[in-house]
Order: structure tokens, then sequence, then C-alpha cells
């Protein structure tokens, strides 16, 4: 089961994409970039190291290379100072949701793509246009398996079956 409140998400922390600096890097054949900024009435300035992979077409994808551990990662976290989600040791916030709040999600995706309103209830049962019959068929048919399973964990937490 995926840990509760002590665990930090990456929601947490301030990103750095290296897409931030797409322009300046398309310009010249840079080797890093040169970054400064206040943390928590801290200043910091410094460099971080860049690498650059050939891409199947032409061209070349930038990557950062994490200051503690010289990964290639597409984003920086800050932490004080930027490194990359392993370094922070955080977790997508996906991984920390509880498989009940897992099925939820699912539920309102399904209802969201029929066209209903949010919650645990049918919406009005017709198919949205555009939609073909046998994929409003399988998605009524796992919102309902869903469903059921939410209402079986909610009786099976509160002690309700027999």
């Amino acid at each position: 089961m995926p840990a509760l409140a002590t665990t930090h998400s990456l929601n947490d922390y301030l990103k750095l994409p290296v897409s931030r600096y797409r322009e300046q890097l398309r310009q010249g054949n840079a080797q890093s970039i040169e970054v400064s900024y206040t943390h928590r009435s801290k200043s910091y300035q410094y460099s971080i190291q860049l690498s650059k992979t050939s891409c199947n077409y032409g061209g070349y994808r930038y990557w950062w290379l994490c200051p503690k551990c010289s990964q290639r990662v597409s984003v920086l976290y800050c932490a004080g100072m930027y490194v990359c989600r392993h370094c922070i040791g955080a977790n997508y916030h996906s991984q920390l949701q509880q498989p009940i709040d897992r099925l939820f999600n699912r539920a309102d995706a399904i209802r969201q793509r029929l066209g209903w309103q949010s919650g645990i209830a049918h919406g009005n049962g017709s198919k949205p246009k555009g939609m073909h019959s046998k994929t409003f068929d399988r998605l009524v048919n796992e919102h309902e398996r869903v469903t059921a399973k939410i209402w079986q964990q909610t009786l099976d937490k509160l002690g309700c079956t027999s």
C-alpha cells in the first residue's frame, strides 16, 4: 500500500525542465546552463551541466546532468539545489494514491469520457455522439465493475460484509 502523508510528492517541489531553455540551446552548442535563484532566503548560483543525444531524424535533444548523481534527466526539482527526482527521494503523485483513490479516479475518467457528471451514480444512459456502440458498452460495463469494487471496498472497510 502506498505511503501516506509522510512522503513528499514531486508536486511539492519547483520544477526546472530543460525545455525552459529551448531557445537558448538552439542558438549555440551549450555545455552547461548558469542558474541563479533564491530558495528559502538563501541565494544559489551555479552551473548545471548538459548532455545531448541525437534524434532519429536529425537535431539534438538536450538533458540535464543531475548535479548530485550525474544522471541524465529532463527535469530537475528544487530541494535547495536543483537535483533529479531520484536524489530527492520523492514519488509521483499517482504513486502515493491509495487503491480506493485509484478506483475513484478511474470511475471519474470513464464518466468524463461518457459525458456523465462526476460521482458514482449512472449518467443519462445515452451514448455520446460519435462514440461507437461497442466502445460505449465496454465503458459502461467497466464503470459498473469499478463502482462495484468501490462499494465492495467501502463495505469491507466498514465491516458490513458477511
